[in-house]
């Protein structure tokens, strides 16, 4: 089992909001919070386990793992322990190259799997029913951990794009060669990847007036993901915030996963 220590808890309508610290499965230290149901697990059934990765956003007030705190607290209500980890690369770390990139990547999946490993070890969780949701960068490392791992039966790719280089060569001042950066990059790209997810249920969410992500992304991903996948478009811009695409999503994991109706 992941080790796992609690710093503090704070409790909520039908949970309970742990600020834990977990080990990576390189070693690392992740501050996450776990936010799990007020009470046992039934004892005809466990609880779902989803781990909820957030988006990059220095700005935004929830651009770091509060932003599925509200969310995971009424999973949790239905019946979801959820795991919310705080992203490293590239929230405190500046991507610089494709070598140290990659590395950065493999080590960020593996960060996210170990919290995987964390909730199916739980007693109180059902190991056969584990879903990832991610927004922006979270929905790009979502997809990559979903890839080729047969445990998870949920997946939500939030406004994400296909390629690192979307981001890395735009925002960032590389000192690479644009095509030798794409080529190197390819093998970890998550529209590379997207169509070894199964036997996992996949939820595309895009927005139609998002500055950052081409209104194309949604139909690439749909594409080249597993027959069967949906793809959700909305009204909005980057940050996702209406409150029908939360309802989705939630009405989504609930079907996939078996949880509580509201």
């Amino acid at each position: 089992m992941t080790d796992l220590r609690i710093r503090g808890t704070e409790q909520r309508p039908g949970a309970l909001v742990d600020d834990v610290i977990f080990n990576g499965r390189d070693g690392s230290e992740v501050e996450a919070y776990l936010v799990h149901p007020d009470g046992p697990a039934p004892r005809e059934r466990a609880h779902a386990g989803i781990v909820m990765w957030h988006w990059l956003d220095s700005e935004a007030p929830d651009g770091d793992r509060t932003q599925f705190l509200d969310e995971a607290a009424e999973l949790a209500a239905a019946g979801a322990v959820c795991l919310l980890p705080q992203g490293r690369f590239p929230w405190s770390a500046p991507p610089t190259g494709s070598v140290a990139d990659s590395q950065a990547i493999h080590a960020e999946v593996g960060r996210l799997r170990a919290g995987l490993d964390l909730l199916a070890s739980r007693s109180d969780v059902d190991p056969d029913r584990l879903g990832v949701v991610g927004h922006d960068f979270g929905g790009m490392y979502a997809t990559l951990a979903a890839a080729d791992d047969d445990r998870i039966r949920a997946l939500v790719v939030v406004a994400a794009t296909p390629r690192w280089g979307d981001w890395f060569l735009v925002f960032w001042d590389l000192p690479e060669d644009r095509i030798d950066y794409l080529r190197a990059m390819r093998p970890l790209d998550p529209i590379e990847v997207v169509g070894r997810v199964a036997p996992a249920s996949t939820l595309f969410q895009f927005g139609r007036r998002d500055f950052f992500i081409a209104a194309m992304s949604g139909l690439e991903f749909r594409g080249a993901a597993p027959e069967g996948s949906k793809l959700a478009p909305y009204d909005t811009g980057h940050d996702m915030r209406l409150p029908e695409i939360r309802a989705d999503r939630r009405a989504f994991l609930g079907r996939v996963l078996g949880l509580v109706a509201e």
